[in-house]
């Protein structure tokens, strides 16, 4: 059976009109007919992750959460896509609208919630911020690598003491010929296994933040990779500790001074994150409805219980609040109407509600 057929189920437990009962919902996503919201581009970008995901990783990526592992194939069949083109701006992008960035974090998460993870880490975070605050000779250096996924980059800004409170951030940097020498930790850094992470700290002297490229294979770094997570398994989150390590000028990012330039960060990934929790709530409905059609008790299709199709019509109803929240939300940031408290209150809702 198709999977459009399988989630014709959807109307049996939602509609209540015969004409309606007519119509096939290929998924949650399609019950409000959300793809009206969306531009040609973005239905196309949107369709073709759904196709890579269901094809080359949601049969295998199981295996790689259960053992923790990080799925360098997967990653470097993205990088080949070269995505993240797609989301920043020309002349090195192709700016595209942020809300088909939202809808590949979606159908990504819909499969593995790691995998969109490792993206808003590599694009969300780092390659924005270089977007924002690096110069054109940097952009030049490094965006190609990081694109096509040659090379992995992470964002250190959290702290044993301290999380996104950058302005109480401990790590430092001291000014030295040629450089700078930079001291200190930074917890939970997602792509700890890759080469580069950015790393946010306060100038000794002018008691500015700034952000400094940081390679992770150099003497006086050292990276621990945090075991025993119960979630986002594939990501490797590390403990960052950094001893006199030097850095030289040219890796010192010029345009980010300050806690403003990280709150421009936070504020775009705490967006996608809602975007990534609507994706987790999408794929369990969507898997739940393909599970409950070939299980069967007292002879019976569980789909066809009443117990069944009331949490079903729950669950459908929050999905549809979720899209339509990020959906607007994200409308309003490429506005430039979307302030970090609107940011924050989608994320946390849509985390609530997944």
């Amino acid at each position: 059976m198709s999977f459009s057929s399988r989630l014709q189920l959807v109307q049996n437990h939602l509609s209540g009109s015969t004409k309606e009962k007519s119509k096939i919902v290929a998924s949650a996503v399609d019950y409000l007919y959300f793809d009206d919201l969306l531009t040609p581009e973005e239905k196309t970008l949107r369709k073709e992750i759904r196709e890579f995901m269901e094809k080359e990783v949601a049969p295998v990526i199981s295996r790689y959460v259960e053992k923790a592992e990080f799925p360098y194939d997967i990653v470097h069949k993205i990088g080949e896509k070269e995505w993240i083109k797609l989301f920043l701006k020309r002349p090195y992008g192709k700016e595209v609208s942020h809300t088909s960035y939202g809808l590949a974090s979606m159908e990504l998460a819909r499969v593995d919630a790691g995998i969109a993870t490792f993206l808003v880490v590599q694009m969300g975070l780092a390659l924005y911020t270089l977007e924002l605050f690096a110069s054109d000779k940097q952009k030049q250096k490094y965006y190609d690598d990081f694109i096509k996924c040659r090379k992995l980059v992470g964002w250190g800004l959290t702290e044993e003491n301290y999380g996104s409170d950058a302005s109480s951030i401990s790590s430092t940097v001291a000014k030295v010929d040629g450089g700078y020498r930079l001291n200190g930790d930074k917890r939970w850094i997602g792509n700890s296994n890759g080469d580069y992470v950015i790393v946010w700290a306060k100038d000794r002297d002018t008691k500015e933040i700034g952000a400094y490229l940081v390679p992770l294979k150099q003497a006086g770094v050292q990276v621990e990779i945090i075991k025993h997570k119960l979630a986002l398994r594939i990501v490797q989150n590390g403990q960052l500790r950094f001893n006199n390590v030097f850095i030289p000028e040219e890796n010192k990012l010029p345009g980010a001074k300050g806690f403003e330039s990280v709150n421009k960060v936070l504020e775009h990934s705490r967006l996608f994150v809602a975007w990534m929790a609507t994706g987790v709530a999408l794929g369990v409905y969507d898997n739940v409805i393909k599970y409950i059609d070939n299980r069967k008790q007292f002879g019976k299709k569980i789909s066809g219980f009443q117990l069944s199709q009331e949490k079903l019509s729950r669950i459908m109803a929050i999905t549809q609040a979720m899209l339509t929240l990020v959906w607007r939300v994200t409308r309003l940031y490429e506005q430039g109407k979307a302030t970090i408290g609107r940011a924050a209150m989608t994320k946390a809702w849509a985390t609530k509600m997944a």
